[in-house]
């Protein structure tokens, strides 16, 4: 015969209420967090710096500029896919290193553990 005891239910149900108010604790900093990316940078620059991307922690591009020199080349060359080569890649490098900062921030709240979805 089984017998429940007394309290059991309990001590269960308050653990159940500790674990939604850890979850709702991280979720409000993981929010804060977030929010605070928008006001980080970073840079990347290709082509010995003739094209320059900056975007924030929230994967934006903010800032873009391509210097004379490149824009020379290509004229030169009649080939509009150099520029648009330089800018894919800066641009893939920028949101790169933009996902690793935004990564290493959320670190804070998660442990480092990788929750699917979050980015």
């Amino acid at each position: 015969m089984v017998r429940k005891i007394k309290g059991a239910g309990n001590k269960s149900g308050g653990s159940q209420q500790d674990i939604i108010k850890q979850a709702q604790v991280m979720q409000q900093e993981m929010l804060k967090i977030q929010e605070g990316l928008k006001d980080k940078f970073v840079e990347s620059s290709v082509a010995g710096g003739g094209i320059t991307v900056k975007a924030n922690g929230q994967k934006k591009i903010v800032d873009l500029s391509i210097s004379l020199d490149v824009l020379k080349d290509a004229v030169e060359e009649n080939d509009s896919t150099i520029v648009s080569d330089l800018i894919i890649n800066a641009v893939n490098e920028i949101l790169d290193k933009a996902e690793e900062m935004a990564e290493k921030e959320m670190e804070v709240v998660t442990g480092g553990v990788s929750i699917p979805g979050l980015f």
